[in-house]
């Protein structure tokens, strides 16, 4: 193009094809980071396929990433030491595959109040109900967790006992890592490299990565940083249930910039004064929807059995002051971003209550998508499958959070369908899960256009309910291929 056709092209023009350079630009750092970040794993994969004798395993549940990214750690100590190994997650396997390497090692995290991570509850639901065969198998269980939580390393403490009961071959004791402790990762490495035949070179000195999930590891590399209350926002006055707000958190206007985030990451909060648990929450908006670059939560107030407030629910919607100070951290969520190989797929969102936030950014970012020149997201738009929300709640008339904002989306089709559901209103669907089994039929056809579902809100009851609709409206084989394919991502506490 030379300057006189640059002279008599419209600004906007110039604007559209500018916005399409940097999203391609993007596009191509994110797969040169990617191909960085696992530059080793198909290395792996060749080894074991190839080399003659026994194979190791080395299999992961992760929540964050921490746990995977230790894994192929794992995997490259075995094989700098003359052994073999495959690389693998915990849900991809079962009890005959695990018996045909030796030995099998698990790296495995813990998420929630000592739960699986997401992607690993399959394997659990379908095999550590009882033990399995697995007598004299070789094995060694690295667990992360977080000591401020009361179950810690409560997952793969679960798999050790497992493994016991199982009859499986402890190799060494389980390594409890806590958040990322480099001298646990070393004891972890040496008593790895000790099994191959050829002893491998030290380990580096240098932690692992500070992952954090709703779990218990800790974000990479990030600091607590400070943050300012700018606002909060009452969603549901008059509702049965207790109080939602909306709100508003920005860093410091004379302070660094704050880490970045994208749609499906966490939030971690650490209260002042002696109670240093730390509270994760779902960002609510991209770093550009939120005021002065800040973010946004959804925080019910939490109200115990016995009458008192949840001392981190209580201090963001009520003891903190406006402009009082806040004590927070990023926690990166791959999985529940959506990547960028799944980011013009039509998209089923499905939540409950405060659930609404982590579904929320995730419009915010394709109703950003979708504003691009020539995005193929409009087509989905002309097709009516660009996104379908269900969301359930309380009551229609108190308890609709963010209905301004899901009727802006309905109307400029960022949203081609809701389903709003409420408990308390009667009618024959009360939750969120029983309105999606009567959509059963619409769920196909959205899965079968490669639509990717996402699920954010409670673990009990709803979540656990839309599981076993979407295994009856799918069927396991189909069930199994989305999470493969990473086209079933879940944010549930």
């Amino acid at each position: 193009m030379d300057a006189l056709t640059l002279s008599h092209t419209p600004p906007h023009r110039l604007a559209q094809a500018a916005a399409l350079l940097l999203a391609w630009i993007g596009l191509c750092l994110w797969q040169w980071r990617r191909h960085r970040l696992r530059q080793h794993a198909p290395q792996a994969s060749v080894l074991a396929s190839g080399a003659p004798g026994p194979v190791a395993l080395v299999t992961w549940a992760s929540q964050t990433g921490a746990a995977e990214a230790l894994a192929w750690d794992t995997a490259r100590t075995l094989e700098s030491g003359g052994l073999p190994a495959r690389v693998a997650p915990l849900e991809q396997l079962d009890p005959a595959q695990l018996r045909q390497h030796q030995p099998v090692f698990f790296v495995a995290s813990t998420a929630g109040d000592g739960q699986a991570p997401d992607h690993a509850e399959p394997f659990v639901d379908r095999w550590m109900d009882r033990p399995a065969e697995l007598a004299g198998l070789p094995c060694g269980v690295l667990a992360l967790g977080d000591r401020e939580y009361r179950h810690f390393c409560g997952f793969g403490q679960q798999l050790q006992r497992w493994l016991h009961d199982s009859g499986a071959q402890p190799l060494f004791e389980p390594v409890l890592m806590d958040r990322g402790d480099p001298q646990a990762l070393q004891h972890w490495l040496a008593a790895v490299g000790a099994l191959t035949p050829t002893l491998p070179p030290a380990a580096p000195s240098t932690p692992a990565p500070r992952r954090r999930s709703s779990a218990q590891t800790s974000a990479p590399g990030m600091a607590y940083e400070p943050w300012i209350l700018l606002g909060r926002r009452h969603l549901n006055p008059g509702s049965l249930g207790e109080p939602v707000w909306l709100i508003d958190m920005a860093p410091p206007l004379d302070g660094p910039p704050p880490a970045a985030w994208e749609a499906g990451d966490l939030v971690q909060l650490r209260l002042p004064g002696t109670d240093r648990t730390p509270r994760s929450y779902s960002i609510a908006s991209l770093p550009e929807a939120g005021p002065g670059g800040g973010l946004q939560l959804l925080v019910r107030r939490h109200r115990r059995e016995d009458g008192s407030v949840g001392a981190a629910s209580g201090w963001l919607t009520g003891d903190c002051p406006i402009g009082g100070a806040l004590s927070l951290r990023i926690q990166p969520n791959p999985a529940f971003r959506l990547p960028p190989a799944l980011a013009h797929r039509p998209l089923v969102l499905i939540g409950n209550g405060t659930g609404l936030a982590g579904l929320r950014a995730h419009l915010q970012a394709a109703e950003r998508r979708l504003a691009l020149a020539d995005s193929p997201r409009r087509r989905l738009v002309h097709q009516g499958l660009h996104a379908w929300l269900l969301l359930g709640e309380r009551q229609a008339a108190h308890d609709a959070l963010c209905d301004a904002e899901i009727t802006h989306w309905l109307a400029n089709g960022v949203l081609s369908r809701t389903d709003r559901v409420y408990s308390r209103d009667g009618g024959p669907h009360r939750h969120v899960q029983q309105r999606l089994a009567a959509e059963a039929p619409r769920l196909r056809d959205w899965v079968e256009a490669g639509a990717v579902i996402l699920l954010c809100g409670s673990r009990q009851g709803m979540a656990s309910g839309v599981d076993a609709v979407l295994t009856e409206a799918l069927g396991e084989t189909t069930l199994q291929t989305l999470r493969q394919q990473g086209r079933l991502r879940r944010d549930v506490y």
